[in-house]
Parts: structure tokens; sequence; C-alpha cells
């Protein structure tokens, strides 16, 4: 997983600076196109799923109307995407956003005649640093950092209609007023980024030639929102850096406006590095300053230890992938569990039945369950985890190498 991981920072380093294409349509199926699947009962769960073909990878759109039980495979099914792809569920589209040279950006959706099909025409001419889902579900967030070798560049933030699959617009703002190192030596990168209520909060970490020359140090960004205006860069030395390199899972909003920052205490840097103790920072709503009284350190609670990535899953809650064993090298994704971190309580719970498992993606939150893909041994299998009882279930199994991502579909 480590090369998937190195393929995922090439692709997202091609930017995402937005090209909305003149040749835009909506593929609507039907009999002019019999090879679209069709979706029984109208609603399904898609996944982005891809296998391993010595060193090319080869990523399909498949679907199921069930995540416990059976198998995927595919063998003559799935929709074949063109190369490299990242996948964002967002209101009723499940967005296929294409990378590593591929500026391809797909809608999926069912139709009025039950067929799983696709919104294609929008091309974005770079990558993504991240993505997002803000305003109710009916906008996608898209942040670009755009540097040269001398760190000159912009900071991009874009907006895209997600219904109308439309850019509605972006804004750009230079990158060394964000953060310029003293002697102008090293710029940053982008490990993150929440919105809450009228503020935009960013974490950045400082970078130089493939290096991070800080990491003793929370940064955030502050922007005013939506107009993305910066108001302030804000630090914090009780722990590092929020999230990592091309790890999006750092950076989080409650449901009352509170956004926690999560240091991993390593995964996506030299392991061999003299870190701090994981643990997570809070923003109080509406606030341009870390909360002093606050500081869940993660490594020293019962069940605790080093995160690798988590997901939010409500109620000030976390569903947290941790190491159970000690991190062997920078992207070393094994000996993994689940547990769900109660951010408020500050406490740590195992997740009943979880398995030691290897490769780490986030979780596809539906109600009061969650899915995410967790591979052991030679077997990639969808788990499910109830959120109440704190219980994994051992679901699907997909005949492919990875699953970058998870969604469910209604027919419009």
């Amino acid at each position: 997983m480590r090369k998937l991981k190195q393929y995922r920072n090439v692709a997202l380093a091609l930017g995402f600076a937005v090209a909305a294409s003149s040749c835009s349509k909506d593929d609507n199926g039907g009999n002019d196109r019999p090879n679209e699947p069709i979706i029984e009962g109208g609603q399904a769960y898609v996944l982005g799923v891809g296998v391993e073909a010595g060193t090319d990878y080869i990523n399909y759109i498949v679907h199921t109307k069930d995540l416990l039980n059976g198998k995927i495979s595919l063998l003559n099914n799935g929709i074949l995407q063109e190369g490299y792809r990242e996948y964002l569920n967002i209101n009723n589209y499940f967005y296929s956003i294409g990378g590593l040279g591929v500026n391809n950006v797909d809608a999926y959706y069912i139709n009025n005649e039950s067929r799983l099909t696709a919104k294609t025409g929008l091309a974005f001419s770079y990558g993504a640093d991240d993505y997002l889902s803000v305003n109710n579900d009916k906008t996608l967030l898209g942040a670009k950092l755009v540097v040269d070798d001398k760190f000159d560049g912009n900071m991009e933030f874009f907006e895209v209609d997600a219904d109308g699959y439309s850019v509605n617009k972006t804004v750009k703002i230079p990158a060394k007023e964000v953060y310029k190192d003293a002697e102008n030596k090293h710029g940053w990168r982008h490990t993150g980024l929440a919105v809450s209520g009228n503020r935009a909060y960013q974490t950045v970490f400082p970078y130089a030639n493939g290096v991070s020359p800080n990491l003793d140090t929370n940064y955030v960004a502050v922007y005013s929102y939506p107009e993305f205006e910066l108001e302030t860069v804000i630090k914090d030395t009780r722990t590092g850096p929020a999230g990592a390199p091309v790890n999006i899972s750092g950076i989080f909003t409650a449901e009352n406006g509170d956004v926690y920052t999560v240091y991993h205490g390593g995964y996506g840097f030299d392991p061999k590095g003299n870190y701090k103790e994981g643990g997570i920072l809070r923003i109080k709503a509406g606030r341009a300053e870390f909360d002093q009284g606050y500081h869940f350190t993660t490594e020293d609670k019962p069940n605790g230890g080093k995160f690798i990535k988590a997901t939010y899953i409500g109620n000030n809650k976390l569903l947290a992938q941790k190491y159970t064993a000690e991190q062997n090298g920078q992207w070393d994704q094994t000996n993994l569990t689940f547990v769900i971190v109660d951010l408020e309580a500050e406490t740590i719970t195992p997740v009943k039945d979880a398995p030691i498992y290897q490769y780490s993606e986030p979780a596809f939150v539906d109600g009061d369950k969650a899915y995410l893909p967790a591979k052991v041994g030679a077997s990639l299998h969808i788990y499910q985890i109830d959120i109440p009882t704190a219980t994994a279930t051992k679901g699907i199994e997909i005949e492919a190498s990875y699953v970058k991502g998870i969604g469910k579909l209604h027919k419009q």
C-alpha cells in the first residue's frame, strides 16, 4: 500500500485548478446505452474499486444492494474508469475524480430509468489536495496548493455545484501569505480542510525538499467563508502538525461548530523521528484560536494509540484506525484496528469483533452504521461498524486490490 500512497501523492500533486469543459453533457442512459447497469429497487451502494496489474492500477465502479452478504467480482462486471480515481459521495451523486494526468470528473447517479449512469464533460486541469462536501451537500469544496520549486504560487479554493455539475467560483491566495519561512528556504503543504460557520480552517505543515523542517507545531490557517480571505494562521506547540501528507484525515467539524485537529504522531513522516505524543486539539465554534483548556492525548489513554486515519461519525465521535504494533515505515498501513473516539468525554472505545488488518481508507457513514474496507491476509472485505454498540461485522468480499470510495445513491 505504500506504492498506492505514492501514486496518490503524485496524482494530488498535479493540482486542482478547475477547467469546466464546454462539451459537458448529461448521459441519460436508456435504450441507446444498454450497457449501463439497471439498479433494481432504485437504490444501491456504489464503490470505487481497483486492481493492481503489475505497475498499473485499473479502476472500476461497481454497485451492490447489500454490503454485508455476498461477493463482488470484477469479472464481466463494473464500469471501467479512465486512469487513477478518487471518489466523493455528495448529495445523490458519486463523484469519480481523475488524477495522474487524467482530468475527467464524472458524476454517477441513478437516472429515471433506474440505470447507473454519469454526467460527463467536467474537467479539473490538475488534481486535488482536498475536497469535501459543504453547504448541506450542495457544494463540492476543493483545495489545491499550486506552487513551484521556490514555493511561489497560490493556494486555490474552488466550489462546484454538486447537482448542477459546474464550477461556481475559484479563489486564489498567494501561498506566502499563508506561510513563509524566515529565510525563504522552504514552503508548506496542505493536510486538511474544515468549514464551521463563517470560517474555513486549513491544516498545514512546513515542507522542504521532501522533508519537513518543523514537526513540533500545529499550524492552522483561518479564512473567512465563503469569501476565503485569509484572517490569520494560528499555532500550538502542544502537538505536531495535524493530518499528514496525502492523508486528509486531520481536521473535523462537530455539529455544534467546534473544530478538532488530530495529530497522528508519525504516519506520513519518518517513523524514526522524535515526535510528540499523538493528540487532539480543539478550536471552539466561531473562534480563531486553539482552546487552551483542551488537549486530548491519545497514546496514554486506555485502548489508545497512534491513529493513522479517522472519520467523523457524528455526536462528537470519530471512527479511528489505530496501530496495534510499532509503526514500520513512513506509509505503514499494517497491524490496524478500529476504535471509536469520544471527543467530548476524551475516551477511546475498542470496536468489538474488529479484525487486525492492513490497508486504510476513510469510512462511509450511513445513519448509525459506518462502512470501510479492511484486508486480512489476502482477503479484502467491507466491514460494517454499528456505531451505538461499537461492534464490527464482516461484510461483503471484494475481489479486488483496494476500495477507494463507498457511497449510496437513490433513483432521481
